[in-house]
């Protein structure tokens, strides 16, 4: 760990000591009466107090392992991945001041526990470090420490309806605009806004800068996936990326509508919807349907880009502690490769999108396919192992487009099994085991692969 970044940790690590245990209600209580215009002093103490002693902090400690083999001509170790990381965060909610304003600020630390092979996404990545070619060549993945976000926050009512707004280094999720994140989440320098009626929502977002997982800076987008982080790359800037949003979400519902821009380079849009059927007996049926599309633009983008888009539609079954679902997708990307969801390349910004059909190795949207999904999970809860579940999946994909050979075809097998501890000290904590098995014969975009994660995580709020 750098140790210039290890004040930010102590910093919140002393910011909490201040936070109370009690949990901030739905609606808090009022003051004894309206302040006196003009008078500070008039303002009840509770009011402005709000601020840290109804604020929260949360540690967290995440375990990551992985281990990927990748099939490699000459048998090279170039798409392996080979991983240990733990992950330490502080995350700060303030109170509101006033019922109005406050702040919030994460940081983390994500240690590398023994030398790896690949890149791991979560762990800072040196991309001008090939110190040891032993560990796949393309940079080397190393410990850092970075403080992830430090955001103003707004809200016109404590229950959530009127207006709302963040801005900072904050995580947007708007329209087509989101944040992800493997251990911790990502972030942008923006800001976004949300006007709440009842179970309308319509919300904007706005942001000139990035941060990833695999970064401890934020750094302007541009139309390189590497965001010219490798030595001699001089990208084209991306000024900006916006979205606008429309969400309706009723009890057992929702259709989430969102068009984006990523400043001279992609427009995107897409449209979202699900509905829960109540059924006999307690069973629920519900449905998830989704569609995208993109296309770049010039001077950043391909200057002759054509559509591309994505349609993937579900169906889930759920009694008692068993799941059943099914789906079905199908991608085209006239220029070939994966559809692209974000405003930007891949590492320059999260998308939002509601892929039906991916498996832990692959989206499946891939130019040209056409991929059917069955999946079934148990929760044990019924059977007196509470916190205890299992499930599976496999996908198979045909007519992927591969240039100069015939369209190839595609499967995957998904496993996972999980427990969460439900009581005493340790309650929350939790570890997941996540086997997959990926093949795609000569397919040119991703090659056959053998998978596995194994995720312990444990968060205690204060």
């Amino acid at each position: 760990m750098h140790k210039r970044h290890l004040w930010l940790l102590a910093a919140l690590a002393a910011l909490s000591g201040h936070a109370l245990a009690e949990e901030e209600p739905s609606v808090p209580p009022s003051s004894d009466g309206p302040p006196l215009k003009g008078t500070l002093d008039a303002i009840p103490a509770s009011d402005v107090y709000d601020l840290l002693n109804r604020s929260e902090t949360t540690f967290s400690a995440l375990y990551y392992g992985r281990d990927r083999q990748e099939k490699q001509p000459g048998n090279s170790n170039a798409g392996d991945i080979r991983v240990n990381a733990l992950n330490l965060g502080l995350n700060f909610k303030s109170g509101y001041a006033w019922n109005t304003l406050g702040f919030d600020a994460a940081a983390h630390a994500s240690l590398r526990l023994n030398r790896g092979i690949g890149f791991s996404e979560v762990l800072y990545h040196d991309y001008n470090d090939a110190s040891d070619p032993a560990e796949g060549g393309g940079g080397k993945d190393k410990s850092d420490a970075v403080l992830s976000q430090a955001a103003l926050k707004f809200r016109q009512h404590p229950d959530g309806q009127g207006f709302s707004a963040r801005a900072g280094y904050t995580p947007i999720g708007i329209g087509v605009l989101g944040t992800s994140g493997g251990l911790q989440s990502h972030a942008y320098r923006g800001f976004e806004g949300k006007y709440k009626l009842g179970d309308f929502e319509l919300g904007y977002g706005w942001a000139d800068q990035f941060r990833n997982e695999w970064d401890n800076r934020f750094r302007d987008m541009t139309n390189s996936w590497e965001q010219g982080r490798t030595n001699g790359s001089h990208p084209g800037k991306i000024r900006y990326v916006d979205s606008i949003g429309l969400r309706y979400a009723p009890d057992g519902a929702f259709v989430d509508i969102g068009f984006g821009e990523g400043k001279d380079y992609r427009r995107t849009a897409q449209i979202a919807g699900s509905y829960s059927w109540k059924l006999a007996g307690g069973d629920t049926l519900t449905g998830v349907a989704y569609y995208f599309q993109g296309k770049d633009l010039a001077p950043l983008g391909l200057p002759n880009s054509q559509q591309a888009w994505h349609a993937s539609a579900s169906l889930s079954y759920a009694s008692g502690g068993l799941t059943l679902m099914a789906a079905l997708g199908k991608s085209r990307n006239p220029d070939g490769g994966e559809v692209n969801f974000r405003l930007t390349p891949y590492g320059n910004s999260d998308n939002r999108n509601f892929i039906q059909t991916w498996g832990q190795d692959d989206d499946f949207v891939w130019d040209g396919s056409r991929v059917a999904k069955l999946g079934a999970s148990y929760d044990f809860s019924k059977r007196g192992l509470p916190g205890l579940s299992v499930g599976v999946s496999g996908n198979y994909a045909t007519g992927l487009k591969n240039p100069g050979a015939p369209d190839s075809k595609a499967r995957e097998l998904d496993l996972s099994a999980s427990y969460t501890v439900q009581s005493g000290p340790l309650k929350g904590a939790g570890i997941g085991v996540y086997p997959a098995w990926y093949r795609s014969g000569d397919f040119y975009g991703k090659k056959d692969r053998n998978d596995v994660k194994v995720i312990a995580s444990y968060s205690r709020t204060f």
